[in-house]
């Protein structure tokens, strides 16, 4: 016999199970529509984009989303069109980004150490970027909604060093709907990670926590 509570247990996973399949029915339908009505709705070409799995394939060589989505933007960490920025550039995984840079001698503190500001710029900007694609993907927007940093903590393990190649690592911890009476209706939280690879090596400088916040429903990137 089944008791009660393993019943409701299995009816609650079935309903959900249920409920993720009509979504995902629901999500490639507007993909596809999207698409349909002449949206670029994956300019970034990357084969994570969740228009793919709607049959969507990407129509040319893969770029970062920086360049995909902002290629005008005079951002300080990740602006494209700032020469003397740091000119971040991310790019998709499974759970939020990846980015890749390397930070000159000019933003230095100390011989050979980058300043712990200029550091976590370079995390709030990938974090921003990782919140406002999964809201995007959630939402299937043709373009990532604006997002504004909400809350950061950095945790210095080691010193930045300059002109090493970086690596940002981002991972979507969950989305919040803050019920908020406003322009602010979710946040996204983020966990970052960067990494020096000059040694070959995956070799942890920095970890953060981010809460990003998007900010209106017409708002773009």
């Amino acid at each position: 016999m089944i008791a009660g509570g393993q019943r409701s247990g299995r009816l609650v996973r079935l309903l959900a199970r249920a409920h993720s399949a009509q979504a995902a029915v629901a999500s490639e339908s507007k993909w596809r529509w999207l698409d349909s009505t002449g949206h670029d709705i994956n300019p970034c070409n990357s084969r994570l984009h969740p228009a793919v799995v709607a049959g969507i394939e990407p129509r040319g060589e893969a770029i970062s989303v920086q360049e995909a989505y902002t290629p005008m933007s005079k951002c300080f960490g990740c602006g494209p069109a700032n020469r003397n920025g740091l000119q971040l550039k991310s790019t998709r995984t499974e759970r939020g980004l990846e980015g890749n840079l390397s930070i000159p001698d000019k933003f230095l503190a100390f011989p050979g150490v980058i300043n712990g500001g200029v550091v976590s710029s370079i995390l709030e900007c990938h974090g921003n970027w990782t919140a406002a694609l999964e809201l995007m993907d959630k939402a299937c927007l043709p373009r990532p909604p604006l997002t504004l940093t909400a809350s950061m903590f950095v945790n210095y393990k080691r010193p930045t060093p300059s002109n090493e190649p970086l690596l940002v690592r981002s991972q979507i911890v969950r989305i919040i709907d803050t019920g908020t009476i406003g322009l602010t209706k979710q946040a996204v939280e983020v966990d970052l990670q960067l990494f020096c690879l000059s040694s070959g090596r995956e070799e942890l400088l920095v970890t953060a926590e981010g809460l990003f916040k998007r900010q209106g429903a017409t708002c773009a990137l």
